[in-house]
């Protein structure tokens, strides 16, 4: 059946009106008709089966009859700080951590990060270049919220506003706590979880001192060396894996 994300806003009691794109796709591309049934999920992790009632001047209106939390969704909310990384790759960071659950990616400048940002506006356009392909991933993968992707930070103030249960620094340097030991001894009861991983070259080892200030614990994940696009999704593989998220959940209906 097919799936699509509307704003809260949209659903009056149980009827509801796409627009725009998805309004188009149905109508233009799908060409669906009324009586067909789709699913609509809020963006806050709920999803309606609907049967679409009419389609009428570039809006299609449906009928909710009933609603169930979204299976996709893990039950706990993971944010990746990731340094920014060169070329397309954050793109891709983006798209596969979607995937595996990310609940917000928040990027963030170093002292060895490479790309230079020329101005606020630059960041802002680069995140919403980046918050488009949350969407698009979160769509082909039935989540059930659109994860955040947040403008580019500095470094110190990502490691201060962080306030996860469980806060994770993926650092080169560090060769005795491993990240198995880590969500072993510190993940049984949490929520929130952060990752924090360096761009291209790593972390200074002032960076990973002040941020163990802030109450982040640094990690290995082991002697192979990580590209930085794959060090976050292998972090959060493991949290997923750890948590228990890596497997069918039967969830009850919501009304």
């Amino acid at each position: 059946m097919h799936r699509f994300f509307i704003r809260p806003e949209n659903i009056d009691g149980n009827t509801a009106v796409i627009t725009g794109d998805d309004a188009h796709h149905i109508s233009k591309v799908l060409r669906m008709e009324a009586g067909e049934e789709i699913i609509l999920c809020n963006s806050q992790g709920l999803d309606y089966k609907a049967v679409i009632s009419k389609v009428e001047n570039g809006k299609v209106y449906a009928g909710l009859t009933e609603s169930s939390p979204a299976p996709a969704e893990p039950g706990v909310r993971v944010t990746l700080y990731q340094g920014l990384p060169k070329a397309s790759k954050m793109e891709t960071i983006v798209q596969k951590c979607v995937e595996l659950g990310i609940y917000e990616i928040i990027p963030i400048c170093t002292s060895r990060t490479v790309v230079r940002l020329s101005d606020k506006k630059d960041g802002e356009k680069k995140a919403a270049r980046w918050q488009k392909i949350a969407e698009e991933a979160a769509k082909q993968c039935g989540r059930g919220i659109i994860p955040h992707v947040g403008n580019p930070v500095s470094f110190e103030q990502a490691v201060k506003d962080c306030c996860s249960d469980l806060k994770i620094l993926l650092w080169e340097e560090e060769k005795e706590r491993s990240l198995r030991n880590v969500l072993y001894n510190q993940a049984a009861n949490i929520h929130t979880a952060a990752i924090l991983i360096g761009p291209e070259g790593g972390l200074e080892k002032q960076e990973a001192s002040l941020a163990e200030q802030y109450g982040w614990v640094t990690a290995t994940i082991g002697p192979r060396i990580l590209r930085t696009e794959t060090a976050g999704m292998a972090v959060l593989a493991a949290i997923m894996y750890h948590m228990e998220e890596l497997e069918w959940k039967h969830h009850l209906p919501g009304r």
